[in-house]
Order: C-alpha cells, then sequence, then structure tokens
C-alpha cells in the first residue's frame, strides 16, 4: 500500500519544532488545511489522545508507530508516525516491512526536514544517502537501503557556530511562519501527485514551484 511517513520526535514538548515538519505535513493533512480530498477511516479518527497531542487522529498500534489509512481519488493509502525519537525511527520501518505494509520501496514516501534547504523550499529526491540527518540514517539502517524516496522540507540555513541538535530541536522564529507554512502547502500538493499518479507526477508538481 502507499505509505506516507513523515518524520519527528513524539511529545508536546517537540511539536513545534524544526525536526518535526515531517509531523506537522501530516497534521494538516489530517486536519484537512491540507489535501483536503482525502478521507479517512473513522475508526482512526476516533482513536486514542495521542502523545503527539492530535486527539484522535492517529491510531496506535501495537508496534513503533502510529497510523490512520486513507483515500484519495479511491487510492488507498496510509500515514504513518514513527513513536521512538528521532534517532531510532527505523524501527519504524522495520515493523512495517515485517508486517508487509512496506513490500515495495517505490510505494513508500519519507518527509523529513533538511537544515541544508532553506526554510520555504522543498526538494524530492528517488534515493539517496543520509546526508547526515540521524532518522534517515536510521532508516536505511534498518531497511538495509537508501533507495526510498523522500521529500525533504527547508527547515535552515544550517546555524554558524550553533550546535546541530540545539537548532533542529529549536522552534521557528515567527518571521519563518509564512514560509514554513507556503512550504508544508506545496509539500501536500507533491504528496497527492505521488498518491495519484507515482513518483513522476509528484516531480511535474514540484518542478513548477
Amino acid at each position: 500500500m502507499l505509505t506516507v511517513v513523515g518524520l519527528g520526535n513524539p511529545g508536546q514538548k517537540y511539536k513545534k519544532t524544526k525536526h518535526n515538519t515531517g509531523f506537522m505535513l501530516l497534521d494538516g493533512i489530517i486536519d484537512g488545511r491540507f489535501m483536503s480530498s482525502a478521507q479517512f477511516n473513522q475508526s482512526g479518527l476516533a482513536g486514542f489522545k495521542s502523545i503527539f497531542g492530535i486527539k484522535g487522529k492517529f491510531k496506535k498500534t501495537t508496534g513503533p508507530f502510529v497510523k490512520i489509512e486513507g483515500s484519495l481519488y479511491s487510492k488507498r493509502f496510509l500515514l504513518i508516525k514513527p513513536t521512538t525519537f528521532m534517532n531510532e525511527s527505523g524501527k519504524a520501518f522495520a515493523s512495517l516491512k515485517t508486517r508487509g505494509l512496506i513490500k515495495d520501496f517505490s510505494e513508500l514516501l519519507v518527509v523529513v526536514d533538511d537544515v541544508d534547504l532553506t526554510t520555504g523550499t522543498i526538494r524530492l529526491r528517488d534515493k539517496g544517502s543520509a546526508g547526515g540527518h540521524n532518522g534517515l540514517k536510521s532508516i536505511i539502517n534498518h531497511l538495509g537501503t537508501n533507495e526510498f524516496p523522500r521529500l525533504r522540507i527547508g527547515v535552515g540555513p544550517r546555524p554558524d557556530g550553533r550546535e546541530m541538535v540545539d537548532y533542529v530541536l529549536g522552534s521557528f522564529h515567527p518571521d519563518e511562519f509564512d514560509a514554513l507554512e507556503e512550504s508544508l502547502k506545496d509539500a501536500s500538493e507533491v504528496v497527492e501527485g505521488w498518491i495519484s499518479g507515482g513518483y513522476k507526477e509528484a516531480q511535474n508538481i514540484i518542478s513548477t514551484f
């Protein structure tokens, strides 16, 4: 099944940090701010008060992730959030693979923050290295491959003279929110294109920004 995994850290204290941009995109899709044509499984919507602070949205599963099933233009898909911290994100992917929810890596799209991209920009790649991102590094280690699509959302520029961990676990500045919201909107359109028409359609959409 088509599966979109947003990366981030669980807990209210991390909710608005730069490292949680993947979660932010999925939350915007769930609450109807983005991708409004999508419909979601009501049993998922009626689920638990999640550790992510989203009431009744993502349904808890036994394992290192939460999920909700949706449909868009008659195509079924899953939205996934790992319940581990960022540097152990790969545990969710290993579990998804073991359970048969990930069979073909071309049907997997990982949404991740990127300090090497300016806030407000996004990039789509069909494969690649972790690029220093601990979440991607964990995923690659657990899956044994780097050949899976990823949608990178800019949270940069990379800080000068500031510890990287402090930067990615810090919040966006007020003057960055407009650019962030625009990049999340653009990213949601790419996700919509990927679900409806595959990687090539997603590429076509991102080329228009």
